[in-house]
Parts: structure tokens; C-alpha cells; sequence
């Protein structure tokens, strides 16, 4: 499996992977050590059940205020969000239309492990029934998790904040960025580490700033923390989403990275990108109470994504939803399964 992301220099992405000296964040009581299998091409980790399963927060973020949801069967959740390469053998087997970013009916180069975007929740469901038609004789039916099942997954036997503990612990400095998980940061530090002297030009209309070029280190900045400056200005459409870098960086889909990039990342369970990459579709349907989706009866989506604030990348974060029909640039997902007894 692919392990670098295209475009991270070897320093940047030492930091990403823990190895430059950042001291080890706390771990899950659990040693992620949970039994695996493959189906149908998909790797799988178990989850237990969890008939006392309650949300950390309600839709609205109020800590200890989550309703109940048991969950009182165990099951099976992909270990690793659903791939671009996986995915052209669901089109090409289905004639399903491709993401829009990919070119030439296959996915952008160096790109094959990178997770699928731009996917409804309609195709993906229709990819975990195509995967059930590959496995139902050997007793599994594949579906899209809850939005319990998931957070369930991604908070752990001790109902934790991230897969990995309390704490974020993304640090920045000397242009290096320190990180569990790829979120807005990843993409803006190695904006600056290695074209920060280059120019960008917003290109947005309605830009208070249209047609005109800066430094892109003069358009993003970073904390010591990880907090990121100058992605996005909402009301005069500056920042560095509205340049035409960014332009051509979704054009390929985005900055994603291989689903084996972070093991600082992994969860209790051994389950990766839970975090961060992209999105994930749950089959919940809520009244979305953050993002543009806001007051809308739309399907959870959990986990943040490349594109996401350092916010909205942890295991509890809710209230954010999209349309089941739509197809968004920062939204994947992973598969669930369950296993016929006898």
C-alpha cells in the first residue's frame, strides 16, 4: 500500500508519521489489537457491542447531553476508509459515473490509496450492495454504518475525544507540522514549507480581492497548536480557498492522503483515519445543525476531512450533514459488515 502522499516533502512527512522527536500522545486503555478479516477485498476490524452506548454531545456540541443509542450487536467496520482503487472496480463492474475529479474514467495519478470522494450516499450504498452480491455466500452483508456505530468506533472503550486520547497534540514550528490526522494544517504547511515564496491569485468571483496575486505565506499562517489563518474569509471570499493554488488542487481531489499514513491516528481498535481525510457518510438522517446544510434534514457525516478546521476532526464532533444525493469534495466513507451465524 502506498505510503506517501504525493507532494509532502520527507521532512514534513516524518513529522506526520511521529518521527521527528513529538512526544507520544495517550493511548486508549485498549491495545489496538481486535481481530481483522477481508471480505470482498475490504479489510475489516471487529467492534463490540455496546448496549450502553450513549453520544458525547448532542447535535448541537453540548458535552454530556448526547442521547442513547445502544448498539447491541457487535460488528464489522472497514479498517480503512474506502479507496479511490476500490472504487474503479465498483464503476467499472457497475457502470456507476466517477467522481468528477477523476479523468479518463480512472482516479488521478499516485492517487489509488488515497480515499474516494465526491461519492452520495446513494452510490455508496449502492457499493456496499455490490460488495454483498461479491461476499453474500460466504454469509456477509455489507451496509454504511450508523452515526452511533461510528462514534462508537472512534471514541473507544473509554469514550475518548480522539481515537488516540484527550488531546489533539498537533504542534507547528520551523515550518514542520506535527499531526494524528490530516486536516486543513497538513495542507497549509506544506503550502508554506514548500511554495511559500510562490504566488497565488484569487481567482473567486465576488473575491474583494479578485485578480490580484500574494505570497501564499502572506495568505496562510499557522499556530504553534495547529491552528490555521487565512483558509477561508467568508465574507469578503478571501483566503487560500479562493486562489487558484486551491483551484488546482481540487481539480485532483483535493489533499488527500493514503489511508495507511497516520499510525498516531489509529484507534483502540486498530482502525485508521477515523480522524480527518474525508468525511464519512453515516445512514442517520438528523437536522443539521453546523455547516451549510444548517436546519436541513440531512445524513450524518462524521470525522472531518482534509478541507476541516482542527474543530470538527474528532471522534464526538456532530451536527454536520449533507444531502444523501450529493457528491461534496470532502466526503467519503467507509464500509460496515455484519456476518451471518451458521
Amino acid at each position: 500500500m502506498q505510503t506517501t502522499a504525493p507532494g509532502i516533502g520527507r521532512r514534513t512527512l516524518l513529522a506526520l508519521l511521529g518521527l521527528t522527536g513529538v512526544a507520544a500522545l495517550v493511548r486508549p486503555s485498549r491495545a489496538a489489537a481486535a481481530t481483522n478479516t477481508t471480505v470482498a477485498g475490504q479489510e475489516l476490524t471487529a467492534i463490540a457491542a455496546n448496549p450502553s452506548f450513549a453520544f458525547a454531545t448532542d447535535l448541537a456540541g453540548t458535552a454530556g447531553s448526547g442521547e442513547t443509542s445502544p448498539i447491541d450487536t457487535a460488528y464489522w467496520l472497514g479498517t480503512y476508509e474506502v479507496t479511490n482503487a476500490q472504487y474503479l472496480e465498483f464503476v467499472t463492474d457497475s457502470g456507476r459515473d466517477a467522481p468528477s475529479y477523476w479523468d479518463g474514467g480512472t482516479y488521478p495519478d499516485g492517487k489509488a490509496d488515497h480515499p474516494v470522494l465526491e461519492v452520495s450516499l446513494d452510490s455508496a450504498t449502492a457499493y456496499c450492495a455490490w460488495l454483498t452480491g461479491q461476499a453474500d455466500a460466504d454469509g456477509w452483508t455489507f451496509r454504511l454504518p450508523t452515526e452511533a456505530e461510528w462514534e462508537n468506533a472512534a471514541s473507544g472503550p473509554d469514550a475518548l475525544t480522539y481515537p488516540w486520547g484527550e488531546t489533539a497534540g498537533t504542534t507547528y514550528a520551523d515550518l514542520v507540522l506535527a499531526s494524528n490526522y490530516n486536516y486543513m494544517a497538513v495542507c497549509a504547511a506544506y503550502e508554506l514549507a514548500e511554495h511559500g515564496d510562490e504566488s497565488a491569485t484569487y481567482t473567486a468571483t465576488g473575491s474583494d480581492l479578485y485578480g490580484q496575486s500574494f505570497p501564499i505565506s502572506e495568505i496562510l499562517s499557522i499556530g504553534s497548536t495547529g491552528t490555521v489563518s487565512g483558509w477561508n474569509i467568508t465574507a469578503s471570499r478571501t483566503g487560500f480557498i479562493y486562489t487558484d493554488v486551491y483551484d488546482a488542487l481540487t481539480d485532483t481531489g483535493g489533499y488527500t492522503t493514503p489511508v495507511a499514513t497516520y499510525p498516531g491516528g489509529v484507534s483502540a481498535d486498530g482502525v485508521w483515519d477515523l480522524c480527518g481525510n474525508c468525511w464519512e457518510w453515516t445512514t442517520s438522517v438528523i437536522t443539521a445543525t453546523h455547516g451549510g446544510e444548517m436546519g436541513q434534514q440531512v445524513n450524518a457525516i462524521r470525522g472531518g476531512s482534509w478541507y476541516a478546521n482542527l474543530n470538527s476532526c474528532t471522534a464526538i464532533y456532530r451536527g454536520e450533514g449533507r444531502d444523501p444525493s450529493g457528491r461534496y469534495p470532502t466526503v467519503g466513507f467507509r464500509v460496515a459488515a455484519t456476518e451471518q451465524s451458521g
